[in-house]
């Protein structure tokens, strides 16, 4: 009499490593995509702020005459936990009253220096 085998279910431990090898390959993707964003999201913002004080600091310079406007030295602003750097350049353009104004705003981060450089003229209305 022949007996009959009972059919085993389940995995064997070869097919659960290859299993295991090809999820933590996926995990660690997904850890490094995760960290990609994370920085992408902090220069991002840096940026915005580093924007919105070089546009500050043209709208101050707005307000004052053509003919009184004069460039403003370096100074530190910190928005949230970042430090930026605001400088403005007056410089003629050589026709009547219009001057030049450059805005630099720098920053340094885990990705290194950063600047935001806005330029525009001014004149007398």
């Amino acid at each position: 009499m022949r007996r009959r085998r009972a059919r085993q279910n389940g995995f064997t431990l070869v097919e659960l490593l290859v299993a295991t090898s090809v999820a933590s390959v996926g995990f660690l993707g997904l850890a490094a995509l995760h960290a990609t964003a994370l920085r992408a999201t902090s220069y991002g913002g840096n940026t915005s702020a580093a924007t919105m004080l070089a546009s500050q600091q043209l709208e101050i310079m707005r307000r004052t005459p053509a003919s009184a406007l004069a460039s403003v030295s370096a100074q530190t602003v910190a928005v949230g936990t970042q430090n930026f750097s605001r400088q403005a350049t007056v410089s003629g353009t050589g026709t009547g009253t219009a001057k030049q104004v450059i805005v630099d705003v720098s920053w340094s981060d885990q990705m290194g220096p950063h600047v935001v450089h806005l330029v525009t003229v001014m004149a007398q209305s």
